[in-house]
């Protein structure tokens, strides 16, 4: 026992930050980070906080490259994302069954995520070869309403997804966009322009006070202050991760054999820890590794909503 190092390993909250994922080709995978930690790590990890990553690399010795993407980071993402919430807790409280240990509010990327399900990190062993990391239990959470289904006479039940419209049709929705939802429930301004001002405002004996020789001139910077930038500067009757197409393209990571069979880039916010990932020109196995920064929750950094 005397041959052992003078300094004990003192990391307080041993953590794997190193989630390693596998690829077959070309096409478009989902990751959800605290569903990857919690599987690695043997921990639960909310999925509803910010986290971040220090850098993200593919592992790929071919020509090609991988798009990351992830929802806006905007007011309206935080926005809706605790309005669902909050109508999740409101919903779950008509019951008195006991919360389960491991609950939580969890939502897909886009309705694609739905579709597609979620990709679990890996671990590997001699020679190469994988072995996955399954959770006994990752559900995506459910909204129970207590409208019926006119057709079958029971509850509706929906997931939902922050980027992109309605999946279904109304009233008998699969999946309900987040920020569309919340798109939708709120007033838009004036579409013909806030201030509104009255005909001839502009002959008005106060507008013209200083009229002097420079009518024209008075006039003319009335006339451009009710008609210029009255009205807001974005779109009135859309929001930014509403549509289908509302993902934001975080990195690009590019391979070819130039690099070696490794590029490495920097890393970033993920809000909800949920990534899009995008392969094109790929016909090999590949890997994407994901540096999750360390930090104080359950050993990665992470912020709350």
């Amino acid at each position: 026992m005397s041959n052992l190092p003078a300094k004990k390993y003192s990391k307080s909250n041993p953590t794997e930050t190193r989630l390693v994922f596998s690829f077959n080709g070309s096409g478009r995978k989902y990751i959800d980070l605290a569903a990857a930690l919690s599987a690695i790590n043997r921990r639960f990890y909310r999925q509803g906080v910010y986290y971040y990553v220090n850098s993200f690399e593919v592992q790929n010795a071919e020509d090609g490259y991988v798009d990351l993407k992830v929802a806006p980071d905007t007011w309206v993402t935080k926005n809706a994302h605790a309005r669902a919430f909050r109508k999740f807790q409101e919903m779950n409280r008509q019951t008195d069954t006991p919360r389960p240990k491991y609950h939580d509010f969890k939502v897909f990327l886009n309705t694609d995520h739905r579709a597609t399900g979620t990709l679990n990190p890996i671990t590997v062993g001699i020679q190469d070869g994988i072995y996955g990391n399954v959770p006994d239990d990752w559900d995506y959470s459910v909204f129970v309403s207590t409208e019926e289904n006119p057709s079958a006479n029971v509850p509706m039940q929906f997931n939902a997804h922050m980027v992109g419209l309605h999946l279904g049709t109304a009233p008998n929705y699969d999946s309900i966009g987040l920020i569309h939802s919340y798109a939708t429930s709120r007033p838009q301004p004036d579409s013909s322009g806030s201030p509104v001002l009255p005909t001839g405002h502009a002959d008005d004996p106060l507008n013209n006070l200083m009229e002097g020789s420079a009518e024209d001139v008075t006039q003319a910077l009335a006339e451009d202050l009710d008609l210029n930038n009255d009205t807001p500067p974005y779109s009135i009757s859309s929001y930014t991760g509403e549509a289908t197409h509302g993902l934001i393209p975080l990195r690009r990571i590019a391979t070819s054999p130039a690099t070696g069979r490794s590029t490495e880039v920097s890393g970033a916010c993920v809000p909800f820890g949920l990534i899009c990932v995008d392969a094109d020109s790929y016909s090999t196995d590949w890997r994407l590794i994901i540096n999750v920064a360390t930090g104080t929750y359950n050993g990665v950094y992470a912020e709350r909503v």
